[in-house]
């Protein structure tokens, strides 16, 4: 769980969590505090030390969701392993079923498709269309086997992760997207399922400089995938 500048909310949201990951054999939580500046981390080792099974990781200064992500990774132990924003716009309850989707199916890596929960009142008029850009964009740069990389759901095999996660060079908006290609290349299956929305979730809009970043970013992830290894298909 990557978790920044979300102290006033982070322990609430711990506890959330680790209760409705409570039936799921042999689970670890693991938050990563990603250069918090507001008492993040503090708050999520109180909250923490209410539960056997969660522990916190971190570092400063601020350097970005992957950032955050590799180093939760490198504490883990699990063959399974979920990514889920610590904000909780994906609501951690419907961690339990998507976890038995990528069994049932077999795959390697399952990313959260949450485009049929954006409903208008529930999601910005003005992110909507930007998801469904940047969707149509990565689509026709990278033909992936799934229309979104970015939602903040996604489960892995163990695998996948070690082979791909350290060789990432990007660390912020677009490290999902490097992520999912880099994992479509190496040859592990991935398949997408839909997941569900908090009311109110990302309500916040997208800045120019943000759009400018992924925009970089997207562009630079495209040239340098032509020079990345391909594995077995």
């Amino acid at each position: 769980m990557p978790a920044y500048q979300l102290a006033p909310e982070i322990a609430a949201n711990i506890d959330r969590t680790a209760e409705a990951l409570h039936g799921v054999p042999g689970i670890e939580i693991i938050v990563c505090d990603d250069g918090s500046t507001d008492g993040c981390r503090a708050a999520a080792e109180h909250a923490a030390a209410g539960h056997d099974n969660v522990s916190v990781v971190g570092y400063t200064p601020n350097r970005g969701k992957g950032a955050a992500l590799l180093e939760a990774f490198t504490a883990s132990t699990g063959e399974i392993v979920v990514f889920l924003d610590a904000d909780l716009d994906l609501p951690p309850g419907q961690v339990p079923a998507f976890l038995e989707r990528q069994r049932t199916t077999g795959v390697d890596v399952l990313v959260g498709a949450k485009q049929q929960s954006m409903e208008p009142g529930r999601y910005p008029a003005l992110r909507r269309v930007l998801s469904k850009m940047f969707s149509l964009v990565t689509s026709l740069l990278f033909r992936l086997p799934v229309d979104e990389t970015q939602t903040g759901l996604k489960s892995f095999r163990r695998e996948a992760l070690s082979e791909t996660l350290p060789q990432l060079q990007i660390m912020r908006y677009s490290f999902d997207l490097e992520l999912i290609v880099r994992i479509n290349r190496a040859g592990y299956s991935i398949a997408a399922a839909p997941v569900e929305l908090a009311v109110g979730a990302s309500a916040t809009g997208v800045s120019p400089r943000t759009l400018w970043e992924m925009g970089r970013d997207t562009f630079l992830i495209w040239v340098r995938s032509f020079s990345w290894p391909k594995g077995p298909s």
